[in-house]
Parts: C-alpha cells; sequence; structure tokens
C-alpha cells in the first residue's frame, strides 16, 4: 500500500512559506518565463449553476515546470457572496495537487486559499522591489481583505513603509483593519475616500472586487509604483486609462494579460495605451533584459493576474520544508 499522500492546511502553509521566502522564489521563476523555460495554458473557468446565477465558478489551473521537475493542478472554487455572509466564510477554496516530474507520482494535496494570499502578494512584492523607488514609505491600500493584509506583509519585505492609508467600500471595516494593522513601526489609517488613500502614495496596491476603476490618474504623484491586482477579467478594471497612459506598464505574463487584464485591454479599447506602449513582462526585469524604473519622478504599474506556475514552486517549498 502506497503511503498516504500529505496534506498541507493554511497554518502549515504559512509556517513554511514566509513572504520574504516567497517573493524571492517568484522573481527566479519570472525571469525563467520571460526567459521562455516555462510554458502555461490559460486557466478555465466554468461558471457554476448555482445561486447567485454568473457569481460562482470553478477555475482549474494546470501547468508544469522543469525546475523543480513538478507538475499539477490548481482548483479552486470563487464565492464572491461568501465574504458578505453573515457570519462571512472565504470567497476562495480549494487545493493544488502536486506531483513528481520524474515518475509522475502524487506528492502532495496544498491548501490553495493559503498559499494564493501569499504567493499573489509575493508577486506584488518582486515587481514593487524593482520598480518602487528606494524611498518609498508611504503606501495606499485599496481594499481591506485577505489581501490587502498579505500585501501590507509584502510591501513591507521590499521598502521602509512608515505610512498607509486604507480605504474601502465600508468605513467600518477600513478602521477595524487599521486598527488591527498599526504598531510602533507602522501608521495605518482608515482613509475617507479612494483619492485620499491614493495622494501623495508612493506605493499603491488596488486588491479591491471592484468591476470599475478605484484609480484615476490625475491623483497619482509624480514618481509612485502601482500594483493593480483585483480585477482578473477581461471586462473588470481598477485603474482607468489616464492610469495606464501614465505609467511605464509592466505584466506578468503578457499572453495572459491580452486575455483577461481588463484594465489593459479596456485602455487600449479607450485609446488611452497601445500594446506597443507596455514595456514587457516583469520576469525580463528580473532576469536583467529590461529596464525597470528610469527616473525617479517616472510612474511605474505591475498588472498582476497570477498564474498556476507560481502556485507549483510554492507548493513545492512547502512541500519540501
Amino acid at each position: 500500500m502506497s503511503a498516504a499522500l500529505p496534506v498541507f492546511a493554511a497554518d502549515q502553509v504559512r509556517l513554511r512559506l514566509p513572504m520574504a521566502t516567497c517573493i524571492d522564489l517568484l522573481t527566479d521563476l519570472h525571469a525563467a518565463i520571460s526567459r521562455g523555460e516555462v510554458e502555461l495554458p490559460l486557466r478555465t473557468g466554468v461558471p457554476l449553476p448555482f445561486e447567485p446565477a454568473g457569481s460562482n465558478a470553478l477555475l482549474v489551473m494546470p501547468g508544469a515546470l522543469t525546475n523543480p521537475a513538478v507538475f499539477g493542478a490548481k482548483l479552486l472554487s470563487i464565492y464572491p457572496g461568501n465574504g458578505q455572509a453573515v457570519p462571512p466564510s472565504p470567497v476562495i477554496q480549494g487545493h493544488v495537487l502536486l506531483f513528481d516530474g520524474a515518475g509522475g507520482a502524487p506528492l502532495a494535496l496544498v491548501d490553495a486559499a493559503s498559499l494564493t494570499a501569499i504567493r499573489t502578494a509575493a508577486a506584488s512584492g518582486a515587481a514593487t522591489r524593482v520598480l518602487a523607488r528606494a524611498d518609498a514609505e508611504n503606501l495606499a491600500l485599496l481594499g481591506y481583505g485577505v489581501q490587502a493584509a498579505s500585501h501590507l506583509e509584502a510591501m513591507r519585505a521590499v521598502r521602509p513603509i512608515r505610512n498607509v492609508r486604507v480605504w474601502g467600500p465600508s468605513p467600518e471595516k477600513a478602521a477595524a483593519f487599521a486598527e488591527r494593522h498599526s504598531d510602533e513601526h507602522l501608521l495605518v489609517q482608515a482613509a475617507p475616500s479612494a483619492e485620499a488613500a491614493i495622494t501623495a502614495a508612493d506605493i499603491i496596491c488596488a486588491v479591491t472586487a471592484s468591476a470599475t476603476p478605484v484609480i484615476e490618474g490625475r491623483w497619482l504623484s509624480e514618481g509612485c509604483h502601482i500594483n493593480l491586482v483585483g480585477a482578473h477579467t477581461a471586462t473588470t478594471r481598477e485603474a482607468d486609462g489616464d492610469t495606464l497612459a501614465r505609467a511605464r506598464v509592466f505584466t506578468e505574463i503578457t499572453e495572459f494579460a491580452l486575455a483577461e487584464a481588463g484594465d489593459l485591454l479596456l485602455a487600449v479599447e479607450e485609446g488611452a495605451l497601445t500594446l506597443a506602449a507596455v514595456a514587457g513582462e516583469i520576469g525580463s526585469v528580473f532576469a536583467g533584459n529590461l529596464s525597470g524604473r528610469e527616473h525617479d519622478d517616472q510612474i511605474t504599474l505591475y498588472k498582476n493576474l497570477g498564474n498556476v506556475a507560481q502556485d507549483l514552486v510554492a507548493a513545492y517549498h512547502v512541500y519540501q520544508s
């Protein structure tokens, strides 16, 4: 009888995958992706016939890596309404099933929600490390959920963050987030509006569920860096066209961005951005083949979509640890 498959729950994932470690893992991974060493199919989304109709979905994300030699799939249920339920329950639930590339044997089953929370923020952290000004200390968080917390951790891992303004549609939730995350080294305050949060920010992380812009280009300070994270379909966006027009724009994987990144696609449709104006993939910056920030006054922007290669390399680290 074969040995039982190891199962790593959320608390084990958080223990075995520190944010700083995951940032380094994804830096190396995306350099390899942009060198053409990793091939990944687009994820598949299946709308679910359960109420509310058109809201809930199953996501299936298969992929394979050569270094480490593993393959697998991430299966997720997405139930947006869970976050507003009383009591609330997780919006994202599922697992990553990891296989050994040498013989095809299953290696582990890893909790996907905690893995996603860490690796998504780590990808933004890796981009911020090469794109934001070295002295960036003022952070705007648009959103106050799981990704806001993990992005705060990631930003603090790569920049000397001292002041944070957090905004979302519920002032009470924004205030509660601020109270939870303030400490002797960090001042976190709830902002009355997205504009108030963004004004004078050095780094902006948009981790909302909004389908329409919460960032307007006219609010941006010269030299800021923006991570767009929340929107992941061709028809949803967190930033307006003027934001994209003002920024030096980097994708995670350009092929995926052209299929799923409404922030870019809608700006192109409006004529605010041309695809030729997109600087390129962040992995090319990591690999040293593309310049990142070119001067202190330049606005930089990273579109974070997430991909299964990130899950596989992070899950393998959890398994090895």
